[in-house]
């Protein structure tokens, strides 16, 4: 029976590619056999909580993203630190670091993203690091205690990566070009509300502050200080947080067609037939992807279309819920945009803030910060195109006063 099943090789074990092999491998009677293929010794665990790792706030094995050991049993082949070097369509093979070759039916890309690395962070330094995998982790975790540390970047993965340096005794500085942080998800308002929170915590800021170059002693190989155009910060490490960049090596020497990413259709197929990517690595119309979400809607429709179903992914309004020692935060839509009228609501006693974008009768952006119960539901109202018109006195208070 076993040789009437197809073969799908998934190159790339992060969470895209793992929970891919998950529910791939583990379908009723699956006319699948899986081959997962990592570059990491680990597999299946979930990256987004690698900061709560940092924190120790859990342990390692506490962030699993599905079950290895279950995936095995079900007859998914697993093959860890060794990741594929080539791809052959014509031949329907790849060929592994260890010289190994893979023969497929059917092919996916999951090789995700690697921490971006301005010209400026390009120097040969230990202690010079992103904040994207276990390597990354475990350089942070043996930091010497009171350790100071530049992190670049204000954005969720550099705010996190603060938060729980902190948390671990040491002093994060976080270097933010913008004016505030999270200037992509948040107005100025609700980004200094969480400032002055993450500032009580331990967390050092220095904004609209531009870095220049990284300082490194020769003889030690280490970064001692962070130049910028608003002074120097002498550091222990460097935590480099200013965005990713698609992995496509592989794809793009074996001639797909690429972009800013793997390029694929409404059903995650790339320009080769039988060849699918999806995640971070891949790009739709002018799209790529770094939230969770959205890669999840991939999977399913990657999961229907390899079964022979007729599927379709779509964007839709993305939002973004970050949660940092009990901070809440959520944002979604459209932020930036003029729009034709704002709803703002703030309870300073208990420090609660929400702002609503509207144009025309339509809700298209929401900030919430420190209450989000009603993110889901300014979700729904953004992505049906909701007539708002008619409960806009009571929009900001949400949904219960609404609907009543």
């Amino acid at each position: 029976m076993a040789s009437l099943q197809k073969r799908v090789v998934i190159i790339g074990a992060g969470m895209a590619g793992s929970k891919l092999a998950y529910e791939l491998s583990t379908l009723e009677h699956t006319p699948f056999r899986v081959t997962l293929i990592g570059e990491e010794a680990q597999i299946g665990y979930n990256r987004i909580m690698l900061s709560s790792v940092l924190a120790k706030e859990v342990s390692s094995e506490e962030i699993a993203l599905v079950d290895v050991g279950a995936m095995s049993q079900y007859g998914a082949e697993i093959l860890s630190s060794d990741p594929v070097e080539e791809a052959d369509y014509e031949c329907k093979k790849v060929r592994l670091r260890s010289g190994r070759e893979i023969a497929f039916d059917y092919l996916v890309y999951a090789t995700g993203a690697r921490s971006f690395l301005p010209n400026w962070a390009q120097v040969d330094a230990k202690n010079v690091v992103g904040f994207r995998d276990w390597k990354d982790v475990n350089a942070l975790l043996s930091l010497a205690s009171g350790s100071n540390v530049a992190v670049v970047g204000g954005g969720l993965l550099g705010l996190e990566a603060a938060v729980g340096l902190a948390k671990n005794g040491h002093t994060p500085t976080v270097i933010q070009r913008s004016d505030y942080i999270l200037n992509r998800q948040l107005d100025a308002r609700s980004a200094h509300l969480l400032q002055d929170n993450l500032q009580g915590k331990g967390v050092k800021f220095l904004t609209g502050a531009n870095p220049e170059c990284l300082e490194v002693d020769h003889a030690s190989s280490l970064v001692t200080a962070v130049k910028t155009d608003k002074g120097l910060i002498n550091v222990d490490m460097v935590v480099v947080a200013t965005g990713i960049s698609p992995e496509i090596q592989v794809a793009k020497q074996s001639g797909l067609e690429v972009d800013r990413a793997i390029l694929v259709g409404a059903d995650m197929q790339t320009s080769e037939p039988g060849v699918y990517a999806l995640g971070e690595c891949c790009q739709f119309e002018t799209h790529t992807f770094g939230l969770v979400a959205p890669i999840w809607d991939q999977l399913n429709v990657l999961v229907k279309t390899l079964q022979g179903q007729s599927a379709e992914f779509s964007v839709r309004p993305i939002s973004t819920k970050l949660k940092v020692s009990g901070v809440d935060l959520f944002s979604v839509g459209e932020i930036q945009s003029a729009p034709d009228q704002e709803i703002v609501l703030f309870d300073s006693g208990l420090n609660h803030y929400r702002k609503l974008i509207v144009k025309g009768d339509c809700l298209v952006g929401a900030i919430l910060y420190g209450n989000v119960a009603d993110g889901s539901w300014y979700s729904q109202l953004i992505q049906n195109e909701t007539n708002i018109s008619e409960m806009l006195e009571f929009l900001a208070f949400g949904e219960a006063y609404c609907q009543s």
